[in-house]
């Protein structure tokens, strides 16, 4: 498999073309590291985005929900979806309004869902929680939950991503200015595991769960 992916007509980024990425490296990387991704669809004639959960595993992203969940029903009966993500680094304080921007990284998938067998799906759902919280300990599920749950997953073929890493960009004549300007970095970090009221006595957080990180 090649490590650029090829561009389509729907992929290849128009505005701002030295921005868009096509090396699958990349494109795992971001899909790695979010936790959320907004899929579009249209449903009835009517447009729809919706946030949900994503998990890639080699070359497919997974989404999961309940056999009721409208989206994945429509998904599922073979609407096209429009899968996006983005991570954002960095808030870009320029010297102008005009200058203020955003160092992001973000990834669009095109593509129509495959159903997931029921013979996969308990495999799939295991790889979801490590993705999600890696080193956690569960068990098993249930039949009538794996019943329960509708798996789709998306080749990563029709994709792009885009990034912009840039800094500061002013107008020459701005850099004169008394001004601050630089960029603000971001990133998610996780807070103390909260034990559940629930707990057992003599349960202590894992080690995995007090330095969860993305």
């Amino acid at each position: 498999m090649s490590d650029i992916i090829p561009q389509t007509p729907r992929t290849a980024i128009r505005r701002r073309p030295e921005r868009g990425r096509y090396d699958r490296e990349l494109v795992h990387r971001v899909l790695d590291e979010a936790l959320v991704c907004h899929v579009g669809f249209v449903q009835d004639g009517e447009p729809r985005i919706i946030p949900t959960a994503i998990t890639r595993i080699g070359e497919h992203v997974y989404l999961h929900g309940s056999h009721g969940n409208r989206m994945l029903s429509a998904l599922a009966s073979g609407a096209l979806a429009c899968i996006e993500v983005t991570l954002v680094d960095a808030i870009v304080a320029g010297r102008s309004g005009f200058g203020c921007s955003m160092d992001y990284r973000s990834v669009v998938i095109y593509g129509v869902g495959e159903i997931v067998a029921d013979a996969d799906k308990e495999a799939v759902m295991d790889a979801v929680v490590q993705d999600l919280i890696p080193g956690h300990q569960v068990r098993r599920l249930k039949q009538k939950e794996l019943d329960a749950t509708l798996v789709l997953r998306f080749a990563l073929e029709e994709v792009s991503a885009k990034v912009r890493d840039l800094g500061v960009i002013d107008m020459d004549g701005d850099y004169e200015l008394d001004l601050w300007a630089g960029t603000i970095p971001l990133r998610l970090q996780a807070g103390a595991p909260v034990d559940d009221p629930k707990l057992k006595p003599g349960i202590a957080a894992p080690e995995a769960m007090k330095n969860y990180g993305r």
